[in-house]
């Protein structure tokens, strides 16, 4: 063989050579883009979990805060509603001095138990619900009669048998009360 045809023989090698160590690199390449946009594609899922683990775990706290202030609030409902008997009894007692014109000092004694009482209702958020004159409303009030009275609108509360009570704007008892209803003409007509 001729010089030029082994050159020529060995710049084939050569190239062929070139070409498969080229085709390799060019195949790692892909392999390692593959594996590259694979592990970007965990991260980001493992991104995502994260964020929203982050997001549930706020808001279990948010709602476990509410609970917290919710039973704060209204944790000593059952105890405050035997207070509201004992403020019932005191008034009863008020009325029943002043029927039988009983000692002043008892009378003043009593009322001053019922402001001490009161108040210490208030400092605890609960207030008392005295709806004489206003709507009747199931949601505020018991209606315990109705009563026909024709100068009044119909269910309007006539008279609070016994007060209601909220505590921090929540109804902790209803108001027991006497409601206004319309004659009925067509009884009268008769």
């Amino acid at each position: 063989m001729s010089k030029k045809k082994k050159d020529k023989d060995l710049q084939e090698d050569k190239n062929l050579a070139q070409d498969l160590e080229d085709s390799t690199l060019t195949d790692n390449q892909q392999n390692e883009e593959v594996e590259q946009e694979s592990l970007f594609n965990k991260v980001e899922e493992l991104s995502d979990q994260l964020l929203r683990s982050q997001a549930e775990l706020q808001n279990v706290r948010r709602s476990a805060s509410q609970e917290i202030t919710k039973a704060r609030l209204f944790g000593v409902e059952s105890l405050a509603r035997e207070f509201l008997t004992v403020g019932d009894n005191l008034e009863r007692a008020i009325d029943s001095c002043n029927k039988e014109k009983a000692s002043n000092l008892i009378i003043e004694g009593l009322e001053l138990t019922l402001k001490s009482f009161e108040s210490s209702l208030q400092s605890a958020g609960i207030e008392p619900v005295d709806p004489r004159g206003e709507s009747f409303n199931p949601d505020h009030h018991e209606a315990i009669s109705i009563v026909e009275d024709k100068d009044r609108e119909e269910n309007t509360v006539i008279e609070v048998i016994q007060k209601g009570y909220t505590i921090h704007g929540r109804i902790l008892r209803p108001a027991k009360v006497v409601v206004s209803k319309k004659p009925n003409i067509a009884k009268k007509e008769k």
